[in-house]
């Protein structure tokens, strides 16, 4: 398998109302892997957790991508295994620590390589594909508010949102027990693709309609795009910390 190299715009902001920063990033634009981690808990704790965890997924995940190695089926695998690898470092981390009991992280993660993209997710992070001026969302969020949709109790998340029902209830997360419980995924890449990795941040505050807009041009510049990502979440309120990574693979 040949790894494939990205090219990579990323803007991350604490927001309007957020006194920290609590989301956390490692990238390798030259191996083409993308560790995005939002973090959760009290006094500091949410911050700790997400750079835990991304320390810990990217230090999985890079030796295999140097040398190379692995066919499709494995890289499905090592996705999956570098977020687990991710909630085990956390909760080693609440044994030596105890005041760090409870905090907990999103968590969503992506190689590129011979000619795909092989994702990994826990929680409310997401992972967008543009392909042709239209959005995908290739991941699905671990949301009470996602939950009681998919059970159909509501038609949208506007009729939840109006019986009360939270956006940021998640239903899993790193830290939350032993055995993760990861969703993963794979996809074809196609030249001119344009992939979205970001917390709820940006995707909280702006309608996917929006998100569309602004990176359908397949041709446009990364770093604009990304900066306007940046604006539109701040300019809707800000309410919480903002991250988002835009990769476009290399191919040939």
């Amino acid at each position: 398998m040949a790894v494939n190299s990205i090219e990579l715009a990323i803007r991350t902001h604490q927001g309007l109302v957020r006194t920290r920063n609590q989301d956390s990033f490692k990238v390798d634009a030259g191996l083409g892997i993308i560790v995005l981690a939002d973090g959760m808990g009290g006094h500091r704790s949410g911050e700790v957790a997400s750079r835990v965890a991304v320390e810990a997924a990217i230090a999985d995940l890079l030796p295999a991508q140097r040398e190379d190695l692995g066919d499709g089926t494995q890289s499905l695998l090592r996705v999956g295994h570098a977020a687990e690898v991710a909630n085990r470092a956390l909760l080693d981390m609440c044994v030596m620590h105890p005041e760090l009991s409870g905090m907990g992280t999103t968590v969503v993660l992506a190689i590129f390589r011979d000619g795909r993209i092989y994702h990994a997710h826990v929680g409310d992070s997401r992972l967008y594909r543009v392909r042709y001026g239209r959005m995908r969302r290739l991941t699905r969020d671990h949301s009470l508010i996602q939950r009681v949709i998919d059970d159909g109790v509501f038609l949208n998340r506007a009729e939840a949102r109006e019986a009360g029902i939270r956006d940021n209830v998640l239903t899993r997360s790193l830290g939350m027990q032993r055995q993760a419980d990861v969703d993963v995924g794979d996809a074809l890449l196609e030249v001119g693709d344009t992939y979205l990795i970001c917390s709820d941040g940006l995707h909280g505050m702006l309608p996917d309609s929006l998100i569309a807009k602004i990176l359908r041009d397949p041709h446009g510049d990364l770093e604009e795009q990304v900066e306007n990502l940046l604006g539109a979440a701040l300019a809707a309120g800000g309410n919480d910390n903002v991250t988002a990574i835009l990769a476009r693979p290399i191919l040939a």
